[in-house]
């Protein structure tokens, strides 16, 4: 880990890393980039089936119950569901590797993380993470530039955002050697990535404030 009082040679300003991917921002925030291959991680993909599973699972129990009071046709049923499940983890495979492949494989994410909670924003293909991290580093004061300028450009490159807030964590789980923290609360489940050089720090940071959750390292 990086000493925050070295200097940057470039600006002369104090050293923005609190660890080696992670940036403390003039606005109190720390921000990092994770690019996730969407092809090695298929997490994305076991959330959909997931769904696609429950919406299949209660359309079952719904059928049998119909049959219950009708013909009692139960084979019947089953069989159905079993084609509708072939169709749909079919068309999920299928789509969740057309996205991959659209996506050039990866797609990056901005963490911005501060006291409260972590905003996720997934951004565009074009996106790459040297320009991302270089869009943080103005932001932080690191480099020369416009901050109102890197500010749009970061907002207009966004895609999709998410904020997992840490109060109301009933449970975090840091799995170390995926460099993944996952938050737990009654009606969410969201999962923090980042890499394994600064999982020390973002672990350590989030557990501390998620008071009274429950703690499981692995």
């Amino acid at each position: 880990m990086k000493d925050k009082s070295e200097n940057t040679a470039a600006s002369g300003v104090e050293n923005p890393f609190v660890s080696r991917n992670v940036v403390l921002c003039t606005d109190g925030k720390y921000r990092w980039v994770y690019e996730m291959k969407l092809l090695k991680d298929f997490w994305v993909l076991g959330t959909i089936l997931k769904i696609f599973g429950g919406i299949i699972g209660a359309g079952a129990v719904i059928f049998l119950l119909v049959e219950l009071f009708g013909s009692r046709d139960y084979l019947g049923v089953l069989k159905m569901v079993g084609i509708m499940s072939a169709i749909l983890l079919s068309l999920s495979v299928i789509g969740y590797l057309v996205y991959a492949a659209i996506m050039g494989g990866t797609y990056c994410v901005v963490y911005t993380m501060d006291d409260k909670g972590i905003l996720q924003e997934q951004q565009m293909k074009q996106a790459r993470k040297a320009e991302l991290l270089a869009d943080i580093l103005t932001l932080a004061g690191a480099l020369s530039g416009n901050l109102t300028t890197t500010g749009m450009g970061l907002s207009s490159a966004r895609r999709t955002s998410m904020y997992s807030t840490f109060e109301g964590t009933k449970k975090v789980t840091g799995i170390w050697k995926k460099g993944l923290t996952r938050l737990d609360a009654p009606l969410s489940h969201d999962r923090i990535y980042c890499e394994r050089d600064d999982f020390e720090f973002v672990w350590d940071y989030i557990k501390s404030r998620c008071v009274g959750a429950k703690v499981i390292e692995k």
